[in-house]
């Protein structure tokens, strides 16, 4: 007989905290950093000092004692935090992602969920950027630690450009590569995008994306439009900073001064179960006819291998 609480966790849980922690500009704090096997099952963080340390720092994940980071996005990508979220609406919410913002001070707390597992030893930090603002956090993250590496090898990793020192500026007419994983196998799990920035109407809305995998020629996965893919439609229909699905949210729609700003995100693993991949996995941008004006974009894609 299956007990109805099978699912209920048998292992230790543990929670490794920083509490009220004041973190000066061009500096990392480590926020949790433990010896494996075993896997971080959430992740949540408020951020107080200005719209730098909420919205331009950075979440480092590191694995296995290597000294570069396998994630290192700044919080605004991640989150589709950039350019006026919670104008509207402060709260949002996809499977495995949850944040909140003002507007006004840019306060920001977030919980993250993807699991994140680790053989050796993971460290996760947070990295306040040389901007002049002090940052103030809090955060807890759990985790539990087990016998084996169960993920046989498998870590949460990033691609992605991060808006304050990598952002890209495109034409009408670009294709934009946004992930070029080799090596495999994995999965692609989330996807955050904040575009828009410069251009001169919504249009860049009309652009496509796509994902192919394995070296196919011909990607089988082909979105119908940018605000179609995160689960809306018809330019948002006039509604801002709203959850579009139980699995897609937009953070920033059109906010002052910044009226062709997008930012939304897309958790793929609670939609489809991910987008699997083998030995490679190939995301882009597209352009299309109705796409009739440039912009400046950042980006994040989360996948497993």
């Amino acid at each position: 007989m299956v007990t109805p609480l099978a699912s209920l966790r048998q292992g230790k849980l543990h929670v490794e905290k920083v509490e009220n922690v004041s973190v000066p500009p061009n500096t990392e704090r480590t926020l949790c950093d433990r010896n494996g096997p075993g896997a971080v099952l959430s992740l949540w963080m408020a951020l107080g000092g200005g719209n730098a340390p909420a919205l331009d720092a950075r979440l480092r994940v590191y694995y296995d004692g290597s000294p570069s980071a396998s994630i290192d996005i700044d919080m605004g990508t991640l989150l589709a935090t950039h350019w006026g979220a919670g104008s509207a609406n402060t709260s949002h919410s996809c499977e495995h992602v949850h944040v909140e913002i003002d507007s006004g001070n840019y306060r920001t707390a977030f919980l993250l969920t993807f699991p994140m597992p680790f053989g050796t030893s993971i460290r996760i930090a947070y990295f306040n950027i040389n901007a002049g603002q002090t940052a103030s956090i809090y955060s807890m993250v759990a985790y539990s630690l087990t016998a084996t590496d169960e993920a046989n090898g498998q870590r949460l990793r990033y691609k992605g450009v991060r808006y304050v020192d990598q952002k890209v500026t495109r034409t009408a007419s670009a294709t934009t590569t946004l992930a070029q994983i080799t090596g495999g196998p994995g999965s692609i799990v989330y996807h955050s995008h904040v575009g828009g920035v410069g251009a001169t109407n919504l249009s860049w809305l009309e652009r496509n994306f796509s994902i192919a995998v394995d070296g196919e020629a011909t990607p089988q996965i082909v979105a119908t439009g940018t605000e179609d893919w995160f689960d809306s439609g018809w330019y948002f229909n006039g509604r801002r900073d709203y959850n579009t699905s139980f699995h897609s949210y937009v953070g920033t729609d059109q906010p002052a001064g910044n009226v062709n700003v997008v930012g939304m995100a897309t958790d793929l693993w609670s939609k489809w179960g991910g987008v699997p991949f083998t030995t490679s996995a190939v995301v882009r941008s597209l352009p299309e006819a109705g796409c009739t004006t440039g912009d400046t974009l950042c980006w994040c894609i989360l996948y497993y291998q």
